[in-house]
């Protein structure tokens, strides 16, 4: 536990004043107690209140109503449930991950959590013998990721292909146009498992998938291109469907439905969220216009297994290092179905989602990740199922 030191210094005076002399006459001698003779209970000495389970998460910056948000809600969640000590460490975009995660061990936080990079497993697998009462908790880690070879090391992968799967089955059934438009922030292997879960799930849905890239120097703080490529997408090929999976700058795609259904009102437009129920983000937020253009979010919850690793180290035991996995089947990922998508959404892609679901805890989904493939193998994926097929540039 993380250690709070306090010394409390208690000096205590007894002076007993006692008066020269006889006492006078009239004073009667106090008559000494009556002894108990029934039997005492045994005391026994109370045991010391541990110390709460301490958390530190370290991200670049929080605001992105998605991911960063998302995670910050889930662990002050954890306050109130587990009575844990909680912070957030935000370095900034060029911030050092490297010296922030360092300097979280040096403070004695229990768990301390990061995202996966090769360069932040190399410290920490370098330095976590040092701390050995420290579990360090890489999330958003790659399939068959190193977790390093030291006890108190986590790497956590997700398979994002599942809910961005599930995700595409809504908008692919509720289309009217046979288009589903998705803009993704940068071209990566994590990004590109969400897309492919996603292009699957349209395609079973009854529909196509086109998509866009925002690259460039800033991909997911770039509302501006993101709604532009919004736009693109729907005068080009009459997307009338959009999912934003770029960070903040899925505010964009946000911004460009609610303007093109304006625009077109006898048109049906709708946009899903990413990472977080970003309805009900931007509803608790009195941003009403923007939640109400969000069917349903494909999410994970990344530091979801830190709940686990808090009951374990408040039992006392001790955290199993190593690679985990985690999907639909663990609770782990999924769309968001509150009210709003129970309203709004049909019949139909509800039930194709309850089926699905079904499938994948019965291991009888076949959802091709991008984990594993070869570049080759990808645009192949991506020239047979796409309509305006990009040749990957990772």
């Amino acid at each position: 536990m993380k250690k709070f030191i306090s010394l409390l210094l208690v000096l205590v005076l007894a002076f007993a004043l006692v008066a020269c002399g006889s006492q006078p006459e009239t004073e009667a001698p106090t008559p000494a107690p009556a002894e108990n003779t029934d039997p005492q209970p045994e005391q026994t000495p109370s045991e010391p209140e541990a110390d709460p389970v301490s958390v530190c998460f370290i991200i670049t910056a929080l605001g992105d109503n998605s991911f960063a948000d998302a995670s910050d809600r889930s662990l002050k969640e954890y306050v109130d449930t587990y009575g844990i000590e909680y912070f957030c460490t935000q370095v900034g975009a060029n911030g050092d991950m490297i010296a922030a995660t360092r300097e979280a061990a040096q403070n004695g936080y229990d768990i301390v959590c990061v995202q996966y990079d090769a360069e932040v497993l190399a410290m920490v697998e370098e330095e976590a013998k040092d701390y050995p009462d420290t579990l360090f908790y890489l999330f958003s880690a790659r399939a068959g990721s190193d977790a390093g070879d030291q006890d108190n090391i986590v790497a956590g992968f997700f398979r994002s292909c599942e809910a961005s799967y599930v995700g595409g089955l809504v908008a692919g059934a509720m289309s009217e146009t046979g288009k589903c438009a998705f803009i993704g922030g940068q071209e990566n292997v994590g990004l590109y498992d969400w897309m492919l879960g996603y292009v699957q799930g349209v395609e079973r849905g009854g529909s196509n998938t086109v998509y866009s890239w925002i690259n460039g120097e800033n991909p997911w703080s770039d509302p501006a291109k993101a709604k532009e490529l919004s736009r693109s997408l729907r005068n080009n090929y009459e997307a009338d469907m959009f999912w934003g999976c770029a960070g903040q700058s899925g505010d964009g795609v946000f911004q460009a439905v609610i303007e093109m259904r304006e625009e077109n009102p006898d048109t049906t437009l709708w946009a899903l969220g990413v990472d977080a129920d970003q309805y009900a983000v931007f509803e608790a937020n009195d941003k009403t216009d923007v939640a109400e253009v969000i069917l349903t979010s494909c999410m994970k919850n990344p530091v979801g297994p830190v709940a686990g690793f808090i009951e374990t180290l408040q039992a006392g035991g001790k955290v199993q290092g190593g690679l985990i996995t985690c999907g639909i089947k663990d609770g782990a990922c999924g769309i968001a179905e509150n009210d709003f998508y129970k309203a709004n959404a049909s019949a139909e892609a509800q039930a194709l989602v309850e089926t699905a679901k079904e499938e994948i805890k019965a291991d009888k989904a076949e959802i091709v990740t991008a984990y594993g493939l070869s570049i080759e193998d990808l645009n192949a994926f991506l020239q047979a199922h796409t309509l305006n097929y990009q040749a990957a540039n990772m």
